[in-house]
C-alpha cells in the first residue's frame, strides 16, 4: 500500500504492526515518511524520538527518517 501511495492503509497497516511490536524500528520509520507525507511532521518527529529510544541515533531507520523530515518530503511515497 506504501508504495501505491495509499496513505491512509499504509498507516493503518504500521499502527498494527507497532500494536504487536513496539520495537519494530522499521514499521516505525516507514510510519514516520507517511505522517511527513501527510503533512504532519509533528507525528513523524515523535516517531523518530521513539526510533532514537529503540536503537539510537546512528542506526539506519533513524538516520533515513531524520533526513526525510529535515527534506519534507519522501521520494519513496
Amino acid at each position: 500500500h506504501r508504495k501505491s501511495g495509499d496513505l491512509k492503509t499504509a498507516i493503518g497497516y504500521y499502527k498494527a504492526a507497532l500494536a504487536i511490536d513496539p520495537n519494530f524500528v522499521l514499521a516505525r520509520g516507514y510510519l514516520g515518511e507517511g505522517y511527513v507525507k501527510a503533512g504532519r511532521l509533528d507525528l513523524a518527529k515523535l516517531e523518530l524520538d521513539q526510533i532514537g529510544k529503540r536503537c539510537g541515533k546512528n542506526c539506519k531507520e533513524y538516520i533515513e527518517l531524520a533526513m526525510v523530515i529535515d527534506k519534507g518530503v519522501d521520494s519513496n511515497w
